[in-house]
């Protein structure tokens, strides 16, 4: 059993089902090197975990480093587990896993990356709107596709068996232009942090969360389109800024809504924080 202070985690994700909650995330003590092991762990309370096991164990990511921000959708009856991952002789991208149990046994769904080939990508969720099933992903800072150091949020529609993008992606989030991050990095590279998406319903209104990099630290972002899932995304409001990010919401037992995310941004200290929407 683990105590949620005790669990060093980054980008966690809650995945609610038969009255418990199931965790993931970068958990691992190495997240700039090999990354997550993809380990699952079980909750009754979201105070004390119990591991159920690593989720993907065939060797498909042994290749990779970098193994970032685990995420967890049950659509169509199969669960799909999607994961951020690097290797240098592809760069960085994201890829679906498909099992047909929640617990273990994921296999890749295509063995290509879901996000654009050389674009550098990570943080991709899914997103189901109007029938139709979205993929929204962050073209990271250090490799933006516009050259110009902006860190930006991507949409694009998904076929139905989550083989492959449909169309071009829309940029809907300009870390640049968004007012709120600053330029991170060194002599070499910089850049803007828009990272993190989280994709909800609300009021008719469609909500992303994102994460960047502002004054006071890692910080949440409330962005809204009220003209649907590829419409236009338009700042609403900070959300958290006390150098904490990357997250996520759900239901609890008690029909709270929740978000939780990790705090603070620091390597090794990182832990799971919740709050209440």
């Amino acid at each position: 059993m683990i105590n949620r202070e005790d669990l060093h985690i980054r980008d966690p994700f809650v995945f609610v089902e038969n009255g418990k909650y199931y965790l993931l995330g970068t958990t691992t003590d190495d997240p700039w090197g090999t990354g997550s092991d993809l380990t699952l762990y079980v909750s009754d309370d979201l105070e004390h975990f119990t591991q159920k096991g690593r989720m993907v164990t065939d060797g498909c990511l042994d290749s990779y480093t970098n193994i970032w921000a685990p995420e967890l959708h049950k659509y169509r009856g199969k669960y799909y587990l999607i994961v951020s991952a690097y290797r240098k002789d592809v760069d960085r991208g994201c890829f679906i896993l498909v099992s047909d149990s929640l617990e273990h046994d994921y296999k890749m769904l295509t063995g290509e990356y879901i996000t654009p080939q050389g674009w550098g990508c990570l943080d991709a969720t899914l997103f189901v709107y109007g029938n139709k099933l979205y993929l929204c992903f962050s073209n990271e800072w250090t490799t933006p596709i516009t050259n110009d150091g902006d860190g930006s949020l991507f949409i694009a529609e998904l076929n139905e068996d989550l083989t492959q993008i449909v169309g071009e992606p829309k940029k809907i989030i300009s870390g640049k232009d968004s007012g709120i991050a600053i330029e991170i990095g060194g002599d070499k590279v910089k850049g803007y942090v828009a990272e993190g998406p989280w994709l909800y319903e609300e009021n008719g209104k469609i909500v992303l969360l994102w994460s960047t990099i502002g004054k006071s630290g890692y910080t949440i972002v409330k962005s809204v389109s009220n003209n649907g899932a590829l419409g236009d995304y338009k700042f609403e409001k900070i959300v958290f800024d006390r150098d904490g990010g990357h997250c996520m919401c759900f239901v609890d037992r008690n029909g709270k809504h929740c978000l939780t995310l990790h705090q603070p941004n620091e390597t090794s200290k990182e832990r799971m924080q919740f709050v209440l929407l």
